[in-house]
């Protein structure tokens, strides 16, 4: 009977997830970014066909075709939080080259012999934990409500059979077994995909459309529907609030005295921007522009203009710079012919 209601289950995963996959494939907005949910469903169905419930009738040959297909799901896992959470400048960093790395070799281990489970199962905590860190890192930043909720049902899912079933696989491994525990697990999984199906499905889920906002503040138009916000956020840029360090957009709802997610609202519906370090440095980065080519800064170092336009440090200048301009900050002095002492 366990074995019946298994099977069921399993199947119930592997449709729900191969037709969501489908349906976000054939909408053209969304079909960029569901190739990463194809890949979670295809290695998920190959690892629910590799345990308890549907392996048991097939032959040798195809259960280690279903294995392999299988091991794909750590790197499967990384595509998706890269590409769901993450704008476009957020994917360039060095932690993100190197989680996917990483997650290349605990993918590679996943090829090995089963004399390196415990290794492969310490690597593949670390990679969910890293994972979890990429996922939940700059949602205080993200505008876009949809992913900053599903940023907590992702996360809560995680950690409560995600990392857990890798830490009972750690305890169970290789001398104790339940009966129960492949199917309890696939039963959280079929949970999830549901959940995720009636998530990504839903209409006026914007985050599955490929864009990474503006470059450039927008002007505040009057008819737009926000437009009182609209005019409080004008304002407030118009007095350099944008100059504050560490400025949130917390603080600036709470400056502002409107509510904060109305405040990410008009951001992100009305002026167009994804996370509010971009709306933000959009503002900053003209401002250096301007004073990187200003006569009368010539004495000033990169640094202090960096400080006067709100950076807390170089690094973090350079790097939204180059993104806005194609050029470091010194090429595009040079380019003016100001002296950068």
């Amino acid at each position: 009977m366990l074995a019946e209601i298994d099977l069921m289950i399993r199947g119930a995963v592997i449709g729900i997830s191969g037709l969501t996959f489908m349906l976000l494939w054939l909408n053209p907005a969304s079909r960029r970014k569901s190739y990463c949910v194809g890949a979670i469903a295809v290695a998920l169905a190959g690892h629910l066909a590799d345990t308890q419930g549907i392996s048991g009738a097939w032959s040798e040959q195809s259960r280690e075709i279903a294995e392999l297909i299988g091991h794909f799901m750590p790197v499967a896992m990384t595509w998706f939080v890269i590409d769901i959470f993450l704008d476009d400048e957020e994917r360039k960093t060095k932690m993100v080259a190197g989680i996917v790395v990483y997650a290349v070799i605990v993918w590679v281990i996943c090829l090995t012999p089963s004399s390196f489970s415990p290794v492969h199962l310490a690597m593949s905590v670390a990679l969910d934990l890293g994972l979890l860190y990429l996922a939940v890192r700059s949602r205080a930043d993200d505008l876009i409500e949809n992913r900053r909720s599903f940023r907590l049902i992702f996360v809560t899912a995680m950690l409560s059979f995600g990392v857990t079933k890798l830490l009972l696989d750690a305890l169970l491994w290789p001398n104790s077994y339940v009966v129960w525990f492949d199917t309890g697990y696939a039963t959280a999984v079929l949970g999830f995909t549901i959940v995720f199906a009636h998530w990504a499905l839903r209409p006026g889920r914007d985050l599955w459309v490929d864009q990474s906002g503006a470059d450039t503040p927008k002007p505040v138009e009057s008819e737009a529907v926000n437009a009182h916000v609209l005019g409080l956020i004008n304002a407030a840029m118009q007095d350099e609030i944008w100059r504050r360090e560490g400025l949130t957009i917390g603080a600036m709802a709470e400056e502002l005295d409107v509510p904060e997610h109305r405040l990410r609202h008009a951001i992100n519906r009305d002026l167009g921007f994804r996370n509010f370090p971009a709306f933000v440095n959009g503002y900053r980065i003209d401002a250096a522009k301007a004073a990187l080519t200003a006569p009368e800064n010539a004495q000033k170092t990169i640094l202090e203009i960096a400080y006067d336009v709100g950076f807390a440090s170089l690094g973090p200048f350079n790097k939204a710079f180059r993104s806005m301009t194609g050029k470091s900050p010194r090429d595009f002095r040079r380019m003016w012919n100001v002296a950068d002492l």
